[in-house]
């Protein structure tokens, strides 16, 4: 079961993935929509409680797995929300994994078109900032836009996104700190989740 902060992007994507050839669709996956109220944020705890909310709901197995999809972002730097706590709330759940992505989920795009280390620092430290450009808008959209050559309006293309899928697999290894419960610098976790819902091909396949 995934649990996500955004309401349009991540929701988009996940529905669009399941329909990919790469979606391991063997029976033992089920996605089901969480029920977010309107008097409910979309903060990491307000999700969260959404996720155990939906465990308690429905009959899962011993063996279901919860992933907690959520943004370091401002939650942390203007709202001071403490992710080791979160980690460790996380960690006393059965079967609750955080995958986060720093610091927005279209970090986690962009790994499929670019590598972040193509970047110089300067431009490395502004999609870390990722400062808001308008209402709408973000630095991160503005930068991924570009890159799609045609603007984001933040329902990312499964044409573009799910051949690149692997791609994006392997740039977010090598961002990633081994040992991190969630990523300290740019990154994006989510590719953790992703392994788990592919098909697994045999090496001599």
């Amino acid at each position: 079961m995934l649990s996500y902060e955004g309401t349009v992007s991540e929701k988009k994507y996940f529905e669009d993935f399941r329909k990919s050839d790469l979606f391991n669709n063997n029976g033992l996956i089920e996605t089901i929509s969480l029920k977010r109220p309107k008097d409910r944020g979309s903060d990491p705890i307000n999700v969260k409680k959404l996720l155990q909310e939906a465990k308690r709901e429905y009959n899962f197995k011993n063996t279901d797995e919860f992933w907690l999809i959520i943004d370091r972002d401002h939650w942390e730097t203007i709202h001071n929300h403490n992710f080791n706590k979160l980690v460790e709330d996380c960690n006393s759940e059965k079967n609750f994994y955080l995958a986060m992505s720093n610091p927005c989920f279209e970090i986690w795009l962009i790994l499929h078109l670019k590598d972040i280390n193509e970047y110089t620092n300067d431009e490395q430290e502004a999609l870390y900032k990722n400062a808001k450009i308008s209402n709408a808008k973000n630095h991160i959209d503005l930068v991924l836009g570009e890159l799609q050559g045609k603007g984001y309006n933040k329902r990312p293309d499964p044409e573009i996104y799910n051949p690149l899928t692997l791609t994006a697999i392997e740039r977010a290894k090598i961002l990633d700190n081994i040992g991190e419960n969630y990523p300290s610098k740019i990154g994006s976790h989510l590719y953790k989740l992703i392994e788990n819902l592919i098909i697994q091909k045999s090496p001599n396949a």
